[in-house]
């Protein structure tokens, strides 16, 4: 017989709210998702911090929305590639994923327990399993009436809401808050852009050698894998440790790409001659010397 394959760690999103539903229903010999959600968030609003309060109910309604199916999850293949897209991909355009969010989410009214008001506005909510990582992400994108995102989150080190009016604002500060905010608005921004500009890397299913077998995920299930197109070609083959390129994600709006206009593509970072960048677009690449304005 052949060796076994090692399982894969893989982290759980929410999986603290998983872990208390499944003490509950033994507990409580009931598996009524809805007599939980009663319980625990009559206790979440019970707490006097509101701060706190908020934390919990959030994290509270990200879990029903999990439970009921609405999350996508997505597993990566390679670690690196949450490391690369979080701390190694330029954030410098959210045109792609404004018209992203437009064309693949949710239209609903939204009531916001941050400031107490409803409108209307666009949703999408994607789930985020690591390989090697105890830090599972959940997000939900919120595209506001107003065309600005709001970004709600949980992870493994906090619960909140990020606005872009936000994130320009941390960018450019130093200290440690502020680059773990910046990190996770950027983290996810770009793993919307990296699928809709690599759509071959997204694959139906859970990895069958994941090691989450105790957990029960309704939505949508992909694996997610690294592009050739991103990768260093430094001539070594079977390299273990895929060796990345900086670059950024764009969304190609000006008349001069013709037939490219409206696409998201990578630009890598690399100069050719002082002057040209490489422009990736999944299957496609170009190099051109001029971006005119749209870099």
């Amino acid at each position: 017989m052949g060796k076994e394959t090692k399982r894969i760690k893989y982290s759980v999103p929410l999986r603290s709210m998983w872990d208390m539903y499944r003490k509950w229903t033994i507990q409580n010999h009931s598996k009524d998702y809805k007599a939980f959600y009663g319980e625990a968030y009559t206790f979440a609003k019970s707490n006097p911090i509101p701060q706190i309060q908020l934390a919990e109910i959030l994290t509270l309604n990200f879990w029903r929305k999990d439970y009921q199916g609405e999350f996508l999850h997505i597993w990566l293949e390679w670690k690196d590639l949450y490391d690369f897209l979080a701390n190694d991909v330029a954030l410098k355009d959210l045109t792609n994923i404004k018209r992203y969010l437009i064309d693949n989410g949710i239209h609903k009214k939204t009531d916001d327990p941050y400031y107490s008001v409803s409108y209307n506005s666009v949703h999408y909510d994607i789930a985020l399993h690591i390989p090697n990582s105890d830090n599972g992400f959940a997000f939900s994108f919120c595209l506001m009436p107003d065309n600005t995102i709001a970004i709600f989150f949980v992870d493994g080190d906090g619960t909140g809401q990020i606005h872009e009016s936000e994130y320009l604002i941390i960018k450019n500060k130093n200290d440690e808050e502020s680059k773990s905010v910046e990190r996770t608005f950027r983290f996810a921004i770009n793993i919307l852009a990296y699928m809709e500009c690599f759509p071959e890397c997204v694959h139906e299913g859970i990895p069958s050698i994941n090691n989450e077998v105790e957990y029960q995920f309704k939505g949508r299930n992909i694996k997610l894998g690294i592009s050739d197109k991103i990768l260093e070609d430094d001539g070594q083959k079977d390299v273990k440790r895929p060796h990345m390129r900086k670059g950024y994600f764009k969304c190609l709006s000006s008349d001069f790409y013709k037939n490219k206009k409206g696409q998201i593509i990578f630009v890598r970072e690399t100069m050719v001659n002082s002057k040209s960048k490489t422009v990736v677009k999944s299957n496609d690449e170009m190099k051109i010397d001029k971006f005119k304005n749209e870099s």
